[in-house]
């Protein structure tokens, strides 16, 4: 039985256990209470604010009334509700494929990707067996991790954003008949895009299937909020688009994105569709909304908006004297901090001047890479963006960084 707790042991002796910290409003707001304080969220992933957008709640309200609190099962029994066929049909236009699978969590929807392509079912389809590879970028979320994991398929790691790397890779396997390659679209540790177009190229090369998480990306970037694919120009080009409801679309939830007999495949073969309950009608009602109003012309200006308001944060954070770690293509600006206890002390300290972001450490990132990852949003005002710099400011002397 101690053996269980040799992990949870090892972060307490080494001062890294995480805290917990009870958020008494809404997290998604610029302003929250925590301990009776209020402080200035830049932790939070609801980077349109569209979480409590009037017209996201009310249609919420109109789809609770209709659908109850939960969905009573999977689609495949009580769960197929009619809305959940129009959230397919909007996150389908949304990034720009024939159709979508939609589930409850993000998490879920990696779990029981790489299963569905690689192995669908155990003994049925022998021929499979052995020959099934997945390239993956080696900073890829741990939802990626445990989905490739799970799916028994051969994981080749290839160095992150490393075109010469992963096309070595693919040489090695030529002959494997089942291939796939998959990255993160927007890496929000690293604040940057992988190289899509680059990396499409090499899986029409070598013949893999594409798939790239975007959950950073779907909303937050792009024209019309389609992610970093159509930030790319590559609508309908990828094979598959994963993606999450929780960060610019302000719901929860999760989805794969592809051709209408792909999206078919995945239905039935991902087990997580068929053995879990299906996306809440609440929830659909008010992703719905959220998604029209990120295709708008409304959608447009907040996402100009939240990338004013991160440019301006990375441009005095550069004159502070600050490593902002990534490109400032995107949105998310990671202050890069390194060891694990100085950036858990400086959170801390942050907290007391009122401004929430925990430290990003390890095992999210590799060991004395820690950061403090600023996630602004559309609805930060300058006043808020300014508070946060000047706490910046007063550690910088502090930690003499």
């Amino acid at each position: 039985m101690q053996r269980l707790f040799e992990f949870t042991d090892f972060l307490e002796k080494e001062g890294i256990a995480p805290t917990f910290h009870k958020i008494e409003t809404a997290g998604t707001e610029p302003e929250v209470i925590i301990n009776g304080k209020k402080v200035l969220m830049f932790s939070s992933n609801n980077y349109l604010g569209l979480a409590l957008h009037p017209k996201v709640i009310a249609k919420a309200k109109e789809a609770l009334e209709k659908h109850g609190l939960g969905p009573g099962g999977s689609r495949f029994l009580c769960g197929n509700i009619d809305i959940l066929d129009e959230l397919d049909k909007e996150t389908a236009e949304l990034v720009g494929t024939e159709d979508a699978v939609t589930l409850p969590t993000g998490y879920m929807a990696n779990v029981a990707v790489f299963k569905a392509i690689m192995d669908p079912i155990i003994g049925i389809f022998p021929y499979r067996k052995g020959e099934g590879v997945i390239f993956s970028d080696e900073f890829n979320h741990g939802s990626i991790v445990d989905g490739c994991r799970l799916s028994y398929a051969e994981k080749v790691i290839f160095r992150h954003n490393d075109l010469s790397d992963l096309e070595k890779k693919l040489k090695r396997s030529s002959l494997r008949r089942h291939k796939m390659i998959v990255t993160e679209g927007v890496f929000s540790p690293w604040g940057e895009f992988a190289p899509l177009p680059e990396i499409l190229e090499l899986a029409k090369k070598y013949n893999a299937v594409f798939m790239v998480d975007d959950a950073h990306g779907v909303g937050a970037v792009g024209k019309t909020g389609g992610g970093a694919v159509e930030h790319f120009g590559l609508r309908g080009q990828v094979d598959i688009v994963m993606g999450s409801f929780d960060k610019a679309l302000g719901g929860m939830g999760g989805f794969l994105a592809s051709g209408k007999k792909l999206a078919e495949h995945l239905r039935v073969a991902a087990r997580p569709n068929i053995l879990s309950s299906a996306v809440s009608g609440v929830l659909a009602g008010g992703l719905i909304e959220a998604i029209k109003i990120c295709r708008s012309e409304e959608g447009i200006k907040l996402r100009s908006q939240l990338s004013a308001n991160a440019d301006y944060l990375r441009k005095n954070f550069n004159a502070l004297g600050f490593k902002i770690v990534g490109n400032g293509e995107v949105p998310v600006t990671p202050v890069f901090i390194g060891e694990e206890s100085k950036s858990i002390r400086l959170a801390d300290r942050l907290l007391e001047y009122g401004i929430y972001s925990p430290s990003f450490r390890w095992p999210a990132v590799p060991k004395g890479e820690s950061r403090i990852r600023i996630t602004p949003m559309a609805t930060h005002k300058k006043e808020h963006l300014d508070a946060l710099l000047r706490a910046f400011g007063k550690v910088k002397e502090e930690f003499k960084l």
